[in-house]
Formats: C-alpha cells, structure tokens, sequence
C-alpha cells in the first residue's frame, strides 16, 4: 500500500490535476499527469460505474495500476501527481500495464536506465 503521502485523497486536489493537468491517452486508459511543488509523487486512480457495475471488478483494476505503482515507484521522477483514469474495456492486465509503463516512458516521467 502507498503511503498516505504518495495518494492524492481530496476531491479538489483530483479537480485541480484533472482541469490543468497535461492529458495522455492510451488504449483502455487516461493519465493525467501535473508538476506540483511537493517533494513527492502522488497517485489517484479512478475507475468508474461505466468501467463495470460491480465493485469486485472496479477494485481489482485498482490494485492492478496501485501494484505497478507501487514496484515502480523508485523509478518515478519525483513532484509530480499522476492521474489514472480506467475506461470501460481495459481488462487485459498484461497489456494495460505494459501500456501504462510505456506511455511514463515516453513521456519522461519513468528513468528508463533504472530498469
């Protein structure tokens, strides 16, 4: 589990990174991605009704992306708060992650030499 340091918990905080931050779109997923003037990266996942209407599965999406999170999480350039917004569809776990590692990549949030 991240610590409470490393979650983005607040409503206005998610508004705030969801209104100004920069958007990157992948296949089955949104991450919205925003600088701020910590000296931590924090994570919000979202997943919604529309994802499924059974708890069950919205919440095995979540621990998916929070353990990816979680084992990368050194590897993350720190002051930023990242976003992670799961669309209806995205149930290949596998391929999402691998997904969302390439779409940090490419966008310099993940140092591809501390692989």
């Amino acid at each position: 589990m991240l610590p409470k340091k490393h979650r983005i918990r607040k409503n206005a905080d998610f508004e705030l990174i969801c209104r100004y931050g920069k958007t990157i779109s992948c296949d089955k997923l949104i991450l919205k991605i925003k600088k701020n003037n910590l000296a931590v990266t924090r994570l919000g996942i979202s997943v919604g009704l529309k994802f499924s209407s059974k708890a069950v599965a919205r919440n095995r999406i979540r621990r998916q992306v929070r353990a990816f999170f979680e084992k990368n999480f050194k590897k993350i350039q720190i002051s930023w708060d990242i976003i992670v917004i799961v669309q209806k569809g995205a149930d290949n776990d596998v391929k999402m992650l691998a997904e969302l590692e390439n779409s940090l990549i490419k966008n310099g949030l993940i140092n591809n030499a501390l692989k």
